[in-house]
């Protein structure tokens, strides 16, 4: 990214003020959906249970709240054949801090799904941060969170 452009870049990727659960942990969503990569939701669920454990070690309070959301349920069969359990998707305009939009075969499928779609576009204005992982990159683009903003993905 080239100078003139970098301070203009950085203020539009400022996430906004955190968004904080009642418990006052961090709300993260991992959005699972079927053939979702297994690795691609179980990953950054590690990262913030990790984050948890070293937290709680501390003697802190354990500052993230982590759930696995899905447009249907009470479980997703994920790549591997493994059965994640999830909770039903929130209403978009609850509050979330953090939303984590996993790759994998069922991308494009998911991609498809105009409700799935809607949601992803809905929940991602009101988080304060949006991520994926690898080709979740496919979804997030389908709901136009992307529209004008530079991704990379590998």
């Amino acid at each position: 990214m080239d100078k003139a452009n970098l301070a203009r870049h950085v203020s539009a990727m400022t996430p906004t003020s955190p968004r904080f659960s009642p418990n006052g942990r961090r709300l993260i969503e991992v959005l699972a959906y079927p053939a979702v990569q297994l690795l691609d939701v179980t990953g950054p669920l590690q990262v913030f249970a990790s984050a948890n454990a070293l937290a709680a070690r501390a003697g802190n309070a354990e500052p993230y709240e982590v759930r696995v959301v899905a447009k249907d349920g009470p479980t997703i069969e994920a790549s591997a054949g493994v059965g994640l359990a999830v909770h039903p998707l929130p209403a978009v305009s609850t509050a979330v801090d953090t939303l984590v939009i996993p790759g994998g075969d069922g991308v494009n499928a998911a991609a498809a799904d105009r409700v799935l779609v809607d949601w992803v576009r809905g929940r991602a204005r009101h988080a304060r941060r949006t991520a994926s992982v690898c080709t979740g990159a496919f979804l997030l683009a389908a709901s136009g969170v992307l529209d004008g903003r530079r991704a990379a993905t590998h």
